[in-house]
């Protein structure tokens, strides 16, 4: 939920007021005069590719976008860095080990269900696991560069275009190439890749 969707002080429970504040119409608490900033929350994604090039994508388990093939990331948890977070969020999404190769870029994304997001975008260079699809991923799978789905967010494609000079088709078959010839779902293990 937005910050901004709020009617109710999460301190004292007043009702919220518009006002405007730094020449920005923000809420604002009355009573306790607490200020809700809407700040963009902090999310990372990554580029990773098997040793054929493939890029490794997520199917989507809930919204936004559910049902979309889209690059494997998601929000930070309190405390760990940025890095620590794409590898996590790789990890819980794919079943797969990597290490950080580059940052690829920084993007502000507004999205209807959390107000503003920053993504931060890393490529990844895969050192280990077993593909399989875990936490928010229905499935997980590899694609040719060439035969890539459209992606859940236009962001995620540009960065696409950006690591692998391919600009995305929108006549791609979305059909997945996995080592195995099968989407991995969860609780399935896929094959050992390296």
């Amino acid at each position: 939920m937005k910050k901004t969707d709020f009617k109710y002080c999460t301190r004292c429970g007043h009702p919220l007021k518009s006002r405007t504040i730094q020449a920005i119409r923000r809420k604002i608490c009355p009573y306790c005069n607490t200020v809700y900033y809407d700040n963009p929350i902090p999310s990372v994604a990554v580029i990773a590719r098997n040793v054929q090039g493939q890029l490794l994508l997520v199917k989507r388990k809930a919204e936004p976008k559910k049902g979309f093939w889209a690059l494997p990331g998601g929000f930070m948890d309190g405390g760990e860095s940025v890095t620590q977070a794409a590898l996590r969020e790789m990890k819980e999404e794919t079943g797969l080990e990597g290490k950080i190769k580059r940052l690829i870029k920084i993007v502000n994304h507004e999205s209807k269900m959390y107000g503003y997001v920053m993504i931060i975008l890393f490529e990844v260079e895969m050192t280990g696991g077993q593909l399989r699809a875990g936490d928010d991923a229905e499935c997980t799978a590899f694609f040719p560069i060439e035969e890539l789905p459209p992606l859940a967010f236009h962001f995620q494609e540009e960065a696409v275009a950006e690591v692998t000079g391919h600009i995305l088709s929108k006549k791609s078959t979305g059909e997945p190439v996995l080592l195995n010839k099968e989407e991995v779902y969860p609780g399935e293990k896929g094959s050992n890749i390296f």
